[in-house]
């Protein structure tokens, strides 16, 4: 259906029409389907966040007052969501035990992307000050508690805690930054 053609259905649906809706549907569904493959590389990840993205649609229909601009709106949630998807993949990387391999590998699909997550994650630790690196590394590369870090290198457990939170809130906002910039 070409666009101009799809502008009187998602017209109708938003004024109260439902049986508009199987249009916009199968209109949007096809090309939410190839964006989303696009940054997620997995067909099942990628066709359960395009069921996402209509459902949040159909909730939130009476948010778009303009139906020229409900193609925006439509892209914007799946952007969003692509985001999100990422942000979770962040959070795993970073939220592995010490001692133990991310988890990442195992949930990515797409070897590429895996590859410049972690590439960009080592470039952030080096990117760190000296003493916030070397207590993220003692713990998470060599298992020292908090304790045994602190009498390592005579600070207190409290400050070896603020540290590596500090880290953790830094890393994962230069992910989810880099992460945003490949689908913007």
């Amino acid at each position: 259906m070409p666009h101009e053609d799809i502008s009187g259905p998602v017209e109708r649906w938003l004024q109260g029409d439902d049986t508009a809706f199987e249009a916009v549907f199968h209109y949007y569904r096809q090309r939410l389907l190839r964006y989303t493959f696009r940054y997620l590389k997995n067909e099942t990840d990628a066709e359960d966040l395009t069921t996402e993205i209509l459902v949040k649609v159909w909730q939130c229909r009476q948010s778009v007052t303009n139906p020229a601009t409900f193609e925006n709106y439509l892209f914007t949630i799946a952007r969003n969501r692509v985001i999100k998807s990422w942000q979770r993949k962040v959070d795993s990387l970073l939220s592995f035990e010490p001692g133990n391999e991310p988890a990442v590998p195992a949930e990515t699909n797409d070897p590429v992307l895996y590859g410049e997550l972690v590439r960009h994650y080592q470039e952030s630790l080096a990117g760190l000050p000296e003493q916030r690196r070397r207590i993220f590394l003692l713990h998470r590369e060599q298992n020292l508690t908090y304790k045994e870090i602190a009498r390592q290198l005579n600070i207190s457990p409290k400050t070896v805690e603020n540290q590596i939170s500090a880290t953790l809130k830094q890393l994962r906002t230069r992910l989810a930054q880099h992460l945003a910039s490949l689908v913007l």
